[in-house]
């Protein structure tokens, strides 16, 4: 929010020191006024909800990143009678998408910006790629291997920063959450899981896939237990062992715990997996491309699609093409449409930017700020995504739509994949991401404004 905003603000609620309070709740800022009459309704139009209870007044003001909640605080506004109110959070009445949507918000500035240099990379491969001059020398320069470096540090990092995240929200022990979303970064752990062998924890086995470990649904579920954990054992621990009992039963207990559960769901889908959806290529593909399509997301959400790059590399090399690759897209356009959709729904400023950043990102290969900041929020968004998925996919799979190289970001950068001789492969690549693009988009723009008018 601006500085005119700001004074915009105070004059409407009388000046500063006509402000009693100021609270945060979730997605608002509240300032709690000494003297209703104080509200200069001559100010020029600005986005605020007034009400008056008793001798009460209220101005709340969407603020969608605390950035307002936290420039007053800063300001001194509503500190001369007593302190402002705590920032609360009622993320425990949500439902579970919405609470892992608020987790990655304030990672939002970091994602976005790594997608973009990630994106502004990818055409300049691109460009690379299919340019007449060779300018292999900058593909293969320090520099640019930098700046990929930088692009890809937020996403490889990612598990570490969910975890900060989660344990802020839950106001658990940061440190300890840092620990174990860190936990498979440690050079032994990455070096045991490097499937060279068969793990073994206490008798279990552990699935050599520290990536699917490393899942931000899996790291939130930990940092969730962990926190009801903490509360538990601090409220019954002597003086002597508080702050230190909670960590020690966390790492001894917890942690493990947690590796001998997803431990052997992860060798069960590593076995069962790869052979559930070679099998339904075969003998149903159309069918298994609607499936991908639709589920696509979830299994990103739960670090199951790297169990698909073997299938991937196996149909590139036995028949030089691949109907896995388009899924892929086809997922990533979808809830890009959705994102789209929300956007457009929403009221609040700052999330409609978020949300119009989302769809670009989310074309363009990074799917993420759209599936977790965006679509996440609403539960008519996300299932909607997972729709438009399907009615993509399953038009991929009538088709037979098939990608003949393998490329890295799942991004509309990559429409030259589609390109075969003699063939509409590309046509109904694109009418297939359309359909997805527009099934999600106008699912989500209905199933809100229905969602509205029942409200």
């Amino acid at each position: 929010m601006s500085d005119s905003s700001i004074e915009q603000l105070l004059n409407l609620a009388g000046g500063q020191e006509n402000i009693r309070l100021v609270q945060h709740d979730v997605n608002t800022t509240t300032l709690i006024l000494r003297n209703r009459t104080g509200v200069n309704m001559s100010v020029p139009y600005f986005d605020a909800d007034i009400r008056i209870t008793g001798d009460q007044c209220y101005i709340t003001i969407e603020d969608e990143f605390s950035q307002l909640y936290h420039t007053l605080l800063a300001m001194g506004v509503g500190k001369t009678e007593g302190d402002a109110l705590p920032e609360t959070r009622r993320t425990s009445k949500k439902s579970l998408l919405y609470f892992i949507s608020d987790v990655f918000r304030p990672l939002m500035p970091a994602i976005l910006g790594a997608a973009v240099l990630k994106i502004v990379l990818a055409i300049i491969t691109l460009f690379n790629v299919y340019s007449s001059t060779d300018s292999s020398s900058l593909m293969d320069s320090q520099t640019f291997l930098i700046f990929k470096s930088i692009g890809d540090s937020v996403y490889y990092l990612l598990p570490i920063l969910v975890a900060i995240s989660t344990a802020y929200r839950l106001k658990s022990n940061v440190y300890v959450a840092t620990a174990i979303g860190g936990l498979m970064f440690y050079p032994q752990m990455t070096a045991l899981l490097s499937g060279e062998e068969d793990v073994h924890f206490m008798g279990v086995p552990i699935v050599s896939q520290a990536i699917f470990f490393s899942a931000s649904i899996w790291v939130i579920l930990t940092i969730n237990a962990a926190s009801y954990l903490e509360k538990v054992v601090e409220q019954i621990s002597p003086r002597a062992f508080k702050g230190i009992l909670a960590p020690l039963l966390t790492f001894l207990i917890l942690v493990p715990l947690v590796l001998m559960i997803l431990g052997p769901i992860g060798t069960w889908i590593d076995q069962q997996l790869p052979d559930v959806v070679d099998s339904l290529l075969n003998d149903a593909p159309i069918v298994a491309i609607m499936l991908l399509g639709a589920v696509y997301s979830l299994m990103m959400i739960a670090g199951l699609h790297y169990w698909l790059l073997p299938l991937i590399i196996n149909e590139l090399m036995v028949n030089g093409f691949s109907l896995i690759i388009p899924v892929m897209l086809v997922a990533f356009v979808a809830q890009a449409g959705a994102s789209l959709a929300t956007g457009l729904r929403s009221k609040q400023r700052e999330f409609r930017k978020l949300a119009f950043w989302a769809t670009g990102t989310a074309l363009l290969g990074t799917p993420e700020p759209a599936m977790y900041a965006v679509n996440m929020r609403k539960r008519a968004s996300f299932y909607s995504a997972l729709l438009g998925g399907a009615a993509g996919g399953l038009y991929f799979g009538l088709l037979s739509v098939k990608a003949v190289s393998l490329g890295g970001y799942g991004s509309l950068l990559e429409i030259p994949l589609f390109m075969e001789e003699e063939s509409l492969n590309l046509l109904h690549a694109c009418v297939g991401l359309i359909i997805s693009f527009c099934v999600s988009g106008v699912l989500t723009y209905w199933m809100i404004g229905k969602e509205r008018k029942h409200a």
